[in-house]
């Protein structure tokens, strides 16, 4: 078991921050049989040649790339090994990215990206709750590919529920997501039978909070502003530096869909509870932990006592049995 998020935080965890990452952190996982982070040595947490052959096949099965046996000997870390695959990832651009793989002993959690559209900041979470746990990302369209974004909070819950049923039938169903990604996971349990739960996240609990300025929430910058919070964001090692440049105008693309789309939200109703994680917002930012559209009365919502330095992996691990 894993320690609670705000602990990992100072371990020497480092999560991944990409799908090319994600991927690979969790093929890992798969082989070592315990979670690592990207910039760990492969053989120096106990990989061998074997294990190595193994991730060698999974990337040609995955990505139709042919990588030389001694690759892992050059690149011998998740971030390394990334950077040989960036180029070959269109088929990791699509919503649903598995952060962990989990026991299967209980649903998998999927949770839904916040305003800046990507799954990164979640993977902090997997870790904490522990690698008993299947956790997947639900990522923005058009963040890795020249797919238009989609630009309501309907049509993203439609398109995010036909892909959670494409590898889950039936329910339960356990859901959530920081700022709009709550607003989504609420219009996706409208469309879903058997939902055991929804969860609305404060992005201060899922990153430092340095992390959370200027990164996920928020209104959309300018144009002009991109390339300087680009290279922010690699300063504070949220993107890889090698991420093409074409990444800051798919950003922003994505960016202001959301922020047009929880703006013109209007809640469906629903008779099931939301559960609340993190304090109210204290700053005028209307996506933090509950959307501030109106709910419907029927609605109950749940504060779920964690706190700024609370732990968030211990409730949602409680709720989630």
């Amino acid at each position: 078991m894993n320690p609670a998020l705000d602990d990992t935080i100072d371990t020497g965890y480092q999560p991944p921050r990409d799908p090319v990452e994600i991927w690979l952190a969790r093929q890992w996982q798969d082989i070592l049989g315990f979670a690592v982070g990207i910039r760990e040595n492969f053989f120096g947490v106990g990989g061998n040649s074997l294990d190595a052959a193994r991730v060698i096949d999974a990337i040609l099965v995955e990505f139709s790339v042919q990588l030389p046996l001694n690759v892992l000997t050059e690149h011998p870390t998740v971030e390394g090994l990334a950077t040989l695959l960036r180029d070959h990832a269109e088929r990791l651009s699509g919503p649903l990215v598995a952060i962990q793989d989990g026991d299967g002993a209980r649903p998998p959690l999927f949770l839904v990206h916040p305003d800046n559209g990507q799954v990164g900041l979640y993977c902090r979470l997997a870790y904490a709750l522990g690698e008993e746990f299947a956790v997947s990302g639900i990522q923005a369209a058009g963040l890795y590919s020249d797919a238009e974004p989609r630009r309501t909070v309907p049509a993203m819950a439609d398109a995010y529920v036909e892909a959670v049923r494409a590898v889950r039938p039936t329910g339960p169903y356990l859901l959530g997501g920081c700022a709009i990604g709550a607003a989504i996971a609420y219009e996706m349990a409208v469309r879903l039978d058997d939902v055991r739960l929804v969860a609305a996240i404060d992005a201060g609990l899922l990153e430092p909070p340095d992390t959370v300025t200027e990164s996920w929430l928020g209104e959309p910058p300018r144009q002009p502003d991109m390339p300087r919070i680009l290279a922010s964001w690699q300063e504070r090692d949220l993107v890889p530096r090698d991420v093409a440049p074409e990444f800051a105008e798919r950003s922003l693309r994505v960016w202001r869909a959301n922020w047009d789309a929880m703006r013109d939200w209007q809640p469906s109703p629903y008779t099931g509870p939301l559960d609340v994680f993190g304090r109210p917002p204290t700053t005028v930012v209307p996506t933090t932990v509950v959307p501030t559209t109106a709910l419907p009365a029927t609605v109950v919502q749940r504060t779920q006592e964690c706190g700024a330095d609370g732990h968030l992996a211990d409730a949602l691990r409680e709720l989630i049995g």
